[in-house]
């Protein structure tokens, strides 16, 4: 057992724990099918189905369309009412993103850690006409999105190894690195050395099609690090290799007055 984790009391309650994730997904897609979701989660389809009939049943999802797709309901909101430290992160943060939009060029979204993933706090992915499922409250994976690999990159070591411990203890999806661990750390040290991170091609295929990269930088205040700022690119308006070297300095720019208005 990883130093900090907590010793459970009782065995999971396995039940519980998917229809937990179906209903983050669902929320996440806004318009999910049961392939979508046996896709993202891993679970067969006839579990899915079961889950998504009893939150219907409770009120947090409903059918939509043809019944083929599935919406979270306004009941999901309830869920996250009693949560306010985003929005409070969201409010100081918004002022500094919106006055950045010239200097950054794209869709930015600055996030905080939040357990075991990114939480978004506050996001310009309106702007231009450039619409992507990343707004307030949603919660990327670490390992694999640029977001996530910034924030963990930078963490104390021993808080990192935690982390990994953690996320190791369910490896299927999009944390499947870290049942590797010294492959997951190998990766964090060079997005340390580059002082940016990539996310990860699968997962942005998956998730867009490939139409879209992301990078990402460190949000650090003295000895405190305070989240992530990262940027989303469409690639047929610039790749990856011609992108970084002039959005990278224009990123690290911005986190360092985000820094320094959360650190006020």
């Amino acid at each position: 057992m990883a130093q900090g984790e907590q010793v459970s009391s009782f065995k999971r309650v396995t039940a519980l724990s998917r229809g937990l994730t179906v209903l983050r997904l669902v929320n996440e897609e806004n318009e999910a099918t049961v392939g979508t979701l046996h896709a993202r989660s891993g679970l067969d389809k006839a579990t899915i189905v079961r889950m998504l009939e009893t939150l219907e049943h409770e009120g947090y999802v409903t059918r939509c369309g043809t019944g083929h797709l599935w919406r979270p309901t306004g009941l999901a909101l309830t869920l996250s009412s009693g949560y306010s430290a985003v929005r409070e992160v969201g409010r100081i943060v918004g002022p500094v993103l919106a006055e950045s939009r010239e200097t950054l060029k794209w869709p930015a979204s600055f996030g905080i850690f939040d357990r075991d993933a990114m939480l978004i706090a506050d996001t310009t992915q309106d702007w231009r006409g450039m619409m992507v499922s990343r707004h307030p409250s949603h919660r990327p994976p670490m390992l694999t999105t640029s977001l996530g690999r910034a924030y963990m990159a930078h963490m104390d070591a021993d808080d990192r190894k935690v982390l990994l411990a953690r996320l190791g203890l369910n490896s299927s999806g999009w944390n499947r690195i870290a049942a590797t661990p010294e492959k997951a750390e190998a990766m964090l040290a060079e997005v340390r050395h580059n002082g940016y991170a990539l996310a990860d091609c699968e997962y942005m295929a998956a998730t867009f099609s490939g139409d879209i990269w992301a990078m990402s930088v460190p949000v650090k205040g003295g000895t405190r690090l305070y989240g992530a700022l990262g940027l989303m690119v469409l690639r047929r308006v610039i790749m990856p290799e011609d992108g970084v070297p002039d959005l990278a300095p224009r990123l690290s720019s911005v986190a360092s007055r985000i820094a320094e208005a959360l650190g006020g």
